[in-house]
Parts: C-alpha cells; structure tokens; sequence
C-alpha cells in the first residue's frame, strides 16, 4: 500500500483527523462533522441551492463514507497493526451517523431554519447530545450490533442507528416543543 494511499485513507476515515484528538476522538470526530454539515448547510440556504440539490449532496456524501469505509476500515486496520477492527481514531461512522441525525431532522423542519435560526441551533444542539448519548450507552440494538458485528459493516451500523433514533427523537420532540414557553425562558 503507497503512502500517498495511506494518508487519503487515514484522512477519510479519521474525518480530516478529528479522530486524532488525544481525548473523547468520538466527540471531536461528531463536533467536526457538525460544524462541516452547519456551514455547508448554511452555504447552500444562503446561496438558494434547490432542496432536491440539498438532499441529493447529504445522500450522496452519505453513501461515499459508508461505502468508503466498509471498504477501507479493514485495510487502516492492518496498515495500523491494531487488534481492534472499530479502533478511537476511526471517527468516519461519527460523521455518518450525526449527517444522518440532522438531515432526518432538517428534513422535516427546514422551515424552522429560515424563521427562527436560535430555536433551530437548539435542536440541531438536542440532536447532537441524543447521537452522542446513543453512541456512547449504546442501549438494545444498538448495544447488540457493536458486540455481534465485528467488521466495517458493524462499525458503521451502530452509528447508522444512532443517527436515526437520534434524528427521530430531535424531530418528535420539535413537533410537540416548537411553539413551547421553553423558547420564551431562553430567549428564543
């Protein structure tokens, strides 16, 4: 394997090396995807690309890094000699799983961006806390495909399921808190 290779691959699954920070990799790798999915998003409302536009980049992208990394998960593996396939600096399943969390919720709530952008980092906040909680306590299924699937198909799915219950939660609990007193007491 070339180095140029190597570090392509290092780079991608590391998610443009948040996955090298010392302490909390996960963390670091789902904050940088955040702020990579906020900015974009906020390029592409500013810029008045079209929703279908908007969606198609977020599947497409979506669907590299789950292909790329099913791929190449193995390989850094034995490129990094380590004995644990789902290794701290492999934080691409972090990015997939929170894209996946705020597009399910953006989806369904895009409007909320527009009209009131405070209440919108609110729950875009509310959704990064229930990823990380889901993939940090990984509870049922979850729990379940970490223990049982021990190759890139499971490392990424744990984080696939963290996104979705994530997205799901943050968008029910948007439909029934969008017009609470709770934005009153916070200023929103």
């Amino acid at each position: 394997m070339s180095k140029k290779y190597s570090k392509i691959n290092e780079l991608i699954l590391t998610f443009f090396y948040c996955g090298k920070a010392k302490f909390a990799p996960g963390t670091f790798g789902t904050i940088g995807a955040l702020l990579f999915w906020f900015f974009t998003n906020n390029y592409f409302v500013e810029e008045n690309f079209s929703t279908y536009f908007q969606y198609s980049f977020w599947i497409i992208l979506t669907l590299f890094f789950c292909i790329y990394a099913f791929y190449e998960i193995p390989n850094y593996h034995l490129v990094t000699n380590s004995k644990d396939i789902d290794q701290k600096s492999i934080v691409v399943d972090e990015a997939v799983g929170i894209f996946i969390a705020l597009e399910i919720f953006n989806f369904s709530a895009q409007e909320i961006y527009i009209l009131s952008p405070d209440k919108f980092m609110v729950y875009i906040f509310l959704c990064f806390l229930l990823f990380r909680f889901f993939d940090i306590k990984k509870p049922s299924i979850i729990g379940v495909c970490d223990r049982k699937l021990k190759n890139s198909f499971g490392v990424m799915f744990d984080d696939i399921l963290c996104g979705i219950l994530a997205g799901v939660i943050t968008l029910i609990i948007y439909k029934f808190t969008v017009n609470s007193k709770f934005f009153e007491l916070i200023n929103c």
